[in-house]
């Protein structure tokens, strides 16, 4: 019985000991799956894809980016990861504008964003000008990868934003149909 409250003793030691490392260390890998800041794939290592489809998005009569998919076989499949989306702009706009049409488009979808995404985006998106491309690699797990101009800017980890962002032209409740099924693939 005398060796019980002994062991016990240091099992409390050592518990005291390394409680603060463990939780520490569990705080951190809870933070850590939803924004990421480390690339984990640069844009000249994604294997080639075979394109999907490609279309102008226009305001009115003003052109504003061409929108390219891509996937590994060509053919697109519905919150189907990897895929990579190109947007080559065709005029200026600053990264305010495109986070402000980001959520519009998100709440005109009724889809539901983190707050966390949107300080995100505000971090690593750049203005564009004519001629520049910003590039989403969406991975196997579902992590989002941000290039701009072939250069890595940021990622974030959360499959939900995946799955989010993706549907701006990808979901059936997309603002411009016609558009989605060129970029799907779907000729009329």
């Amino acid at each position: 019985m005398h060796k019980l409250p002994q062991q016990f003793a240091y099992f409390l030691a050592v518990y005291w000991l390394f409680a603060p490392t463990i939780f520490a260390k569990e705080q951190t890998e809870l933070a850590t799956p939803l924004i990421g800041t480390q690339a984990t794939a640069a844009l000249e290592m994604i294997p080639s894809f075979k394109q999907v489809g490609s279309v102008q998005m226009k305001w009115l009569w003003i052109k504003i980016y061409q929108a390219t998919l891509k996937t590994p076989t060509g053919a697109y499949q519905p919150n189907t990861w990897p895929i990579l989306l190109e947007l080559d702009y065709q005029r200026g706009i600053t990264s305010k504008q495109l986070i402000k049409a980001t959520v519009k488009d998100w709440e005109r979808q009724n889809i539901v964003y983190s707050d966390q995404w949107i300080t995100r985006l505000d971090e690593i998106w750049p203005d564009v000008a004519t001629n520049d491309q910003l590039t989403l690699y969406i991975d196997q797990a579902g992590t989002s990868h941000f290039f701009y101009n072939s250069t890595f800017i940021g990622l974030v980890s959360d499959t939900l934003f995946a799955q989010a962002f993706s549907a701006i032209w990808l979901s059936e409740n997309t603002i411009k149909p016609a558009q989605r099924n060129q970029l799907i693939g779907i000729t009329p």
